[in-house]
Parts: structure tokens; C-alpha cells; sequence
């Protein structure tokens, strides 16, 4: 497991420096790219905020990547629960990362009314990792 994580960790990190060189220091979740945006009840029911196009193909590609050791191996319900629950748990490390990385805002601002894409916030974390870190540890459990 420990290989896991520090697996995630490294391409999060990765994933967090690539994403930075493109969407600048500021620019943070990509309201600047030349995409479609959407922004209605369900994308602030479920995400919180705004979807682009960007993240949108994004997420769908790291899913789609995530799932790529079934092509090598036999599927199964519980490998699946795995692999989700470690899907959730990348967004939030990617996303910490982007932040820690990123010398415009690091430590120091990533708190409640400094991060204009996280609105929601609970216990001095963005409400959206809370989401997924309970969704992705109680797939990581049922998956065991």
C-alpha cells in the first residue's frame, strides 16, 4: 500500500507542475482557457463550482488511466472499488499539490476567501475534498 501511495503522490505532483505551467499561478481551474464552461445547479451540486471543458476531459482521462490495469488483468467489483477510491483520493493530493507548488498562493493562502473556485469550505479544507476523501476511503474499504 505504501508503494501506492507514494506512487500517487509522485504523479499528482507531476500532474500538479504540468497543470501549473499551464494555467499560470493565478489562473487557477482553467476559467481563462479557451473552453466551454459550465455553470448551473447540477455542476454546483456536485463539483461545488463551474466545470470546464478542460477538466472535464481531464478527469475522464485520468479515470480512463486509472482503469488501464484492466487490460492486463482479470476485472473484478473489488478491483474496481480500489481503483476508484484511489481516483477520488489523486484529485484532492493533485489538487493540495497545485497549491503547495504554486508560489502565489502555497500554504499561506490556502484557507477559506483566498481561492475563488473553492467557495465551500469545512475544517480549513475545501468541502469538495472532504467529498471525495470520504467517498474515496470508504471505496478503498468496501474494495479490500
Amino acid at each position: 500500500m505504501i508503494i501506492i501511495i507514494l506512487y500517487l503522490i509522485l504523479l499528482a505532483a507531476i500532474h500538479a507542475k504540468v497543470e501549473l505551467m499551464i494555467e499560470g499561478r493565478r489562473g487557477g481551474w482553467g476559467l481563462r482557457f479557451p473552453c466551454w464552461v459550465v455553470n448551473n445547479k447540477l455542476t454546483q451540486l456536485i463539483i461545488g463550482k463551474e466545470l470546464t471543458g478542460y477538466h472535464f476531459y481531464l478527469m475522464i482521462m485520468f479515470l480512463l488511466l486509472f482503469h488501464s490495469p484492466f487490460i492486463f488483468i482479470e476485472y473484478s467489483f473489488k478491483k474496481e472499488l480500489l481503483i476508484l477510491g484511489v481516483y477520488f483520493w489523486y484529485w484532492v493530493i493533485e489538487d493540495f499539490l497545485w497549491f503547495i507548488e504554486n508560489d502565489y498562493y502555497g500554504l499561506r493562502n490556502f484557507k477559506a476567501g483566498r481561492i475563488r473556485w473553492h467557495k465551500r469550505w469545512f475544517l480549513k479544507l475545501p468541502y469538495s475534498y472532504w467529498e471525495s476523501m470520504i467517498v474515496g476511503s470508504i471505496l478503498l474499504m468496501l474494495g479490500r
